[in-house]
């Protein structure tokens, strides 16, 4: 009881983390967390933040003579979310997100902020089994398969030939884009093992650039801890991966392709019908684009009402 106690204190201290790039960066994924309780519908906010630190080297003439200096970005992504679920039928479920980004850039010559409303993404995933209610079978599992659209909703408005334009900066992409998902979940008693991937197709927007598909997938462990019929507690702990394929510019390739890994841990609380959560991404090994590039932590923090 006490270590699950500190665990939780410990978890929601955070208070912020990573979900997606809604501006299109590189490495941006999708993560839901862990979402039980198919069968009903909540509304909430959620906040992400996520950065990295990149190390460049640039070249000058100074004198006739090639020169070369280091430089050091950071590059920081936060996200404010409006997030929702609707079950309009049985074994249906639509989920919906529409985020406010702020993006800096942080150099020696200062800081580039880009703030606006990103991109609205709307998903609909359909449960091909569920056995969560059976009393026949130890194990319990279900399997959820879906799809969705990013909308171009979000502020894309500066064009590629403009001095100090960054891509992966923007709210918005501009470009409309389409996603696959699938959740598996196995449960056996209070323990059970949660696994999903989001895979984005990307298309080009109307500067011709088009971001390349990304890969995100995690596999969770959790357990389910009901504290005197009043308050539930599901901490969990695992993996997190994602893969990006090169940027296309004109038909060239404007960066190389990236994976990363974090391990996982997450909380959610659930109070009658409020739930809390928070996540920690910790990254174990980042490769990205054509320099080199740190993932940092990531963490995310929601509060939603369900109905």
């Amino acid at each position: 009881m006490k270590t699950i106690i500190l665990f939780s204190i410990a978890l929601l201290g955070f208070s912020s983390t990573s979900y997606a790039c809604d501006g299109g960066c590189t490495m941006g994924g999708s993560y839901l967390g862990i979402l039980p309780q198919f069968h009903k519908n909540f509304a909430g906010l959620r906040y992400t933040s996520r950065s990295y630190t990149i190390q460049t080297t640039h070249t000058h003439l100074h004198e006739g003579m090639p020169m070369t200096h280091d430089e050091v970005i950071e590059e920081v992504y936060t996200t404010a979310e409006v997030w929702g679920r609707f079950v309009p039928a049985k074994n249906v479920q639509v989920l919906a997100f529409l985020p406010y980004a702020t993006n800096e850039e942080q150099t020696t010559r200062g800081t580039t902020r880009y703030a606006g409303v990103g991109d609205m993404t709307l998903l609909v995933n359909y449960a091909l089994f569920n056995t969560g209610d059976s009393t026949q079978s130890r194990f319990k599992h279900s399997l959820q398969l879906g799809g969705g659209v990013k909308l171009p909703t979000g502020a894309h408005t500066l064009h590629r030939t403009e001095e100090g334009y960054n891509t992966s900066l923007q709210p918005g992409s501009g470009s409309t884009d389409y996603l696959l998902n699938g959740i598996y979940t196995l449960r056996t008693g209070k323990l059970g093992l949660n696994n999903d991937f989001t895979y984005r197709f990307n298309t080009q927007n109307k500067d011709g650039y088009k971001f390349g598909n990304r890969l995100s997938g995690s596999s969770n462990l959790f357990y389910w801890y009901n504290l005197d019929n009043v308050l539930t507690l599901l901490p969990s702990a695992g993996l997190y991966y994602e893969h990006a394929q090169a940027d296309e510019f004109e038909n060239g390739h404007d960066a190389k392709t990236g994976d990363a890994f974090f391990t996982n841990l997450g909380l959610n609380v659930y109070v009658k019908k409020v739930a809390l959560g928070a996540t920690l991404q910790l990254p174990l090994s980042h490769a990205q684009g054509h320099h080199a590039s740190q993932a940092n932590k990531r963490t995310m923090v929601n509060l939603s009402y369900l109905f």
